[in-house]
C-alpha cells in the first residue's frame, strides 16, 4: 500500500491547540509531557534519536514552531507544555506499552546525563504501566548513592510487584533485601518490618531464604527490641547450608547488636564474624565489623580506641550505603564522650544538611544527639525545646531515641525546679524491665536519677545503677550523669553501688585520659570518700571544659562537703548559683542559694558593692567577659550572641572601665580568680 505523502496527511491536534504538522513535533510534545520537570534541549535531542525519529531539520527549529504555535513555554528552566490540561491531554493520547517505553527511555537518558534520581522517578512511572522494565537498569539506578532511600525503596517495590511471574529468581531476592534496607533508612521501619513478615508467611524459595529474611527482621528490630533482633538473628544462623554471604551478612549484624548491649559472647560473635566476612565478604561487612569492634571497645570504657577503629571505615564506599548513618551518628557520639563539643555540633550540622544521601532514619537519631549536647554545656532551654518539638512529630521514633529525647526534657525539668511535671513524665512510661532492652532506657533511668527522692522511681533507678556493670557504652556519652548515679544510689542506701560506679568512672578516665572524664572522676572520688580535696580538683579539672552543669554539680558538692573551708564553701555556693543561673536551671540555682545561706552567706555582694568590680557587670557585660575570658574573639561573641560587633566592643570597654583593667589577659586572669556570682 502506497504511503500518504507527508503534506496531504490530517494534522493533529492535541486538547484544542495549534495544530501539530509533524512527527517530529509529535514526538517532541510526548518527550516533554514525559518529563519529570522543565526540559532542555539535550534531554529532547537524545529522546528522539533513542526512539529513531529523523527531524529533517534542526530540532531548535521544530521547537521554535511549537513555541510559537503556543504548544510550549520555554523559560530559564526549560521547555514545558502551556498548561496542565494540555499536558494530561498528551498523555492520555499516549498508549500504555508505548508510554511505559517512553519513561524507560527518559530514565536511560537521564541515567547517561548522571541524574539518578529523575532516572528513578521515570522508572516508577514506567512500572505503572508495564510488567517489567530493563531490570539492570532498575538494578543500577536503585543502588546509587544519589537516590534517596525512600525513592529507592519504592522503585524495588514496584519492580518486585511487576515481576509476580518472578523471571529472574535471585534478582528478586535482592531486590526485595535491598528494599527492605532502603525502607529502614528512609525512617519506615514498620514498612520493612510488614514486607518482610509477608514474605515470610508466602514461604516462595525454601527453607534457607526463611532463614535470611529471618536474618533482615532481627536488623529491623535492632534499634527498636535488642531482644528480638537477637531472637531472629540466631534463628536465621542455625541453617547448616546458609549461602556463605548472607552468613556473613547475618553474622557481622548479629556481632554488631551483641556488642552494643554488652552481650557475655560479644567477643566469639565479632571473631566468627571476621572469619566468615574474610571466607564470603558481604556488601557492608567491613562497616559492619568496625561498629561491632567500636561498640565493644565502648563496653569496656575505651572511647579512644573505639574512635580509631570507626575513624578506619569509609562511610563513602558504595557498599556501606545501608551502614553510613550508623557509622556517622557512632563518630558523633564519640565527639560527645570526649567533651568536643563544638566538633559534634558541626558533624550533627553536617550530616543533617546530607539528610537525603543518609536516610531519614538517621534524623531522629541526630536530634536526640544534639539535644543531648546541647544539655552537656548548659544550654537547656534549646535542649527542652528541640526534644519537645522531635517528640511531638507524627512519625514513630526508635525506642533508644525516645528515651533520649524524654530523658532530656525531664534532666531540664528538675534543673529547672518542676519536680511535679518531671515525677509525671517519668511515671507515664513503662521502660523494659529486661536484658538487653531495659539498656535503651539507661540516660533515660539517669535523669530520674535527678530526682531529689530517687526512690520514687526504685526498680528503674534501681536497675540503672546495675547498667554499667555489663557496659560503659551508654553512660560514654553523659559524663554528667556519673555522679548523679553516686548520689542516687547513696541516697538508696546502697554505698556498695556508688563505689562500684565510681571505679567505672576511674576506668574510663584512665583509658580516655582527659579533662572532662579526669573531672568526673575525681567528682565521683568526692562524693564516696567525702573528700573536698577530689571536688576541688574535680572543679578546676571542669573549669577547662564547656561542660558547664558538670561544673556547677561539682561546684554545689564541693560546696555542700563537710570538709570544705568555710570561705571556700561559700565561694564554690556563690559561683555555683551564677552558673546554674546563666544557665536557667532555677531550681538548682534555688538549692545553691540557700546552701549558701545555711553557711552564714549574707545578703549577695552583688547588693552591697555597686559601681565598680564584678559585681557591677550588667548581664550582657557579664557574657561578653565570660566568652571573651575563654579565648573567644569579638566577632564570635557577637555570633553567639546574636549582637553586632559594635555592641561586643561596647561592652567590652564598659568591662575594662569597671574592673580596671586594659587587656583580654587581665581579663583571663581576673575572671578565672573572681567569678561573678549572679
Amino acid at each position: 500500500m502506497t504511503g500518504t505523502p507527508s503534506a496531504s496527511r490530517p494534522k493533529m491536534h492535541i486538547a484544542g491547540a495549534s495544530p501539530v504538522s509533524s512527527p517530529a513535533q509529535h514526538s517532541l510534545l510526548r518527550a516533554v509531557a514525559v518529563a519529570t520537570a522543565p526540559c532542555e534541549l539535550w534531554f529532547l535531542e537524545q529522546m528522539l534519536d533513542l526512539g529513531g525519529v529523523a527531524t529533517g531539520t534542526s530540532i531548535d527549529g521544530e521547537v521554535e514552531t511549537l513555541i510559537s504555535r503556543g504548544v510550549l513555554n520555554d523559560s530559564q528552566a526549560g521547555l514545558r507544555l502551556t498548561s496542565r490540561r494540555l499536558r494530561d491531554g498528551v498523555l492520555r493520547g499516549i498508549p500504555p506499552s508505548l508510554l511505559a517505553a517512553l519513561q524507560e527511555r527518559a530514565a536511560l537518558v537521564q541515567v547517561r546525563a548522571g541524574r539518578p534520581t529523575a532516572a528513578a522517578r521515570h522508572l516508577l512511572g514506567a512500572l505503572r504501566e508495564a510488567r517489567r522494565v530493563d531490570p539492570e537498569l532498575v538494578s543500577r539506578v536503585a543502588t546509587d548513592a544519589a537516590v534517596d532511600p525512600a525513592l529507592a525503596a519504592d522503585l524495588l517495590l514496584a519492580a518486585c510487584d511487576r515481576d509476580t511471574a518472578g523471571h529472574d529468581t535471585e534478582r528478586r531476592r535482592d531486590w526485595l533485601l535491598a528494599a527492605v534496607d532502603h525502607l529502614m533508612l528512609a525512617g519506615r521501619s514498620g514498612e520493612a518490618m510488614e514486607q518482610l513478615h509477608r514474605e515470610i508467611a508466602a514461604d516462595r524459595h525454601g527453607p534457607a531464604y526463611r532463614c535470611m529474611l529471618f536474618g533482615r527482621l532481627g536488623a529491623c528490630y535492632a534499634t527498636e527490641r535488642p531482644s528480638l533482633a537477637l531472637d531472629y538473628l540466631d534463628r536465621a544462623l542455625r541453617r547448616p547450608d546458609h549461602d556463605p554471604v548472607h552468613r556473613a551478612w547475618t553474622l557481622t549484624t548479629t556481632a554488631v547488636v551483641a556488642a552494643r548491649v554488652g552481650h557475655p559472647r560479644a567477643a566469639q560473635l565479632m571473631e566468627a564474624a571476621g572469619r566468615a566476612h574474610g571466607d564470603a565478604p558481604s556488601p557492608g561487612g567491613e562497616i559492619r565489623l568496625a561498629l561491632a569492634r567500636a561498640a565493644h571497645a565502648a563496653a569496656a570504657g575505651s572511647a579512644p580506641t573505639a574512635g580509631r577503629i570507626l575513624r578506619t571505615a569509609d562511610p563513602d564506599s558504595v557498599s556501606a550505603r545501608t551502614q553510613a548513618a550508623f557509622l556517622r551518628t557512632e563518630r558523633i557520639a564519640g565527639q560527645l564522650t570526649l567533651g568536643e563539643f563544638a566538633a559534634a555540633g558541626a558533624a550533627i550540622e553536617a550530616a543533617a544538611g546530607e539528610i537525603g544521601t543518609l536516610g531519614a532514619a538517621a534524623a531522629p537519631t541526630l536530634t536526640a544527639l544534639d539535644c543531648i549536647a546541647r544539655l552537656a554545656v548548659g544550654e537547656l532551654p534549646e535542649a527542652e525545646a528541640r526534644a519537645h518539638l522531635a517528640l511531638r512529630a507524627p512519625r514513630r521514633l526508635p525506642d533508644e531515641v525516645r528515651a533520649d529525647l524524654l530523658a532530656v526534657v525531664v534532666e531540664v525539668l528538675f534543673r529547672r525546679g518542676e519536680t511535679t511535671a518531671a515525677r509525671d513524665l517519668i511515671a507515664a512510661e513503662s521502660p523494659p524491665v529486661s536484658w538487653p532492652d531495659h539498656l535503651q532506657w539507661f540516660r533515660f533511668g539517669c535523669a530520674a536519677a535527678a530526682d531529689p527522692q530517687p526512690a520514687r522511681h526504685g526498680e528503674l533507678v534501681r536497675r540503672t545503677l546495675w547498667m554499667p556493670d555489663r557496659t560503659l557504652r551508654p553512660l560514654l556519652l553523659v559524663p554528667h550523669h556519673a555522679p548523679r548515679l553516686v548520689r542516687a544510689a547513696r541516697l538508696l542506701g546502697d554505698h556498695r553501688r556508688a563505689g562500684a560506679i565510681s571505679g567505672h568512672v576511674k576506668r574510663i578516665a584512665g583509658r580516655v585520659n582527659n579533662q572532662l572524664w579526669r573531672g568526673v572522676a575525681h567528682h565521683v572520688d568526692g562524693l564516696v570518700s567525702g573528700d573536698p580535696a577530689a571536688l576541688r580538683a574535680a572543679v578546676s579539672r571542669l573549669r577547662t571544659t564547656d561542660a558547664r552543669p558538670a561544673l556547677a554539680d561539682a561546684l554545689f558538692d564541693l560546696a555542700a562537703a563537710d570538709g570544705s573551708p568555710p570561705d571556700e564553701a561559700v565561694a564554690a555556693a556563690q559561683e555555683c548559683a551564677a552558673v546554674y543561673t546563666r544557665l536557667g536551671a532555677l531550681g538548682d540555682q534555688e538549692r545553691a542559694s540557700r546552701l549558701a545561706h545555711g553557711l552564714g552567706h549574707g545578703p549577695h555582694p552583688r547588693q552591697t558593692r555597686p559601681g565598680h568590680g564584678l559585681a557591677a557587670l550588667t548581664a550582657g557585660e557579664e557574657r561578653v567577659a565570660e566568652l571573651l575570658a575563654r579565648g573567644a574573639t569579638k566577632q564570635q561573641a557577637a555570633a553567639e550572641l546574636y549582637v553586632s560587633f559594635h555592641t561586643v566592643d561596647t561592652h567590652l570597654r564598659a568591662v575594662y572601665a569597671k574592673l580596671g583593667i586594659r587587656s583580654r589577659v587581665e581579663l583571663a586572669r581576673v575572671w578565672d580568680t573572681h567569678r561573678p556570682s549572679r
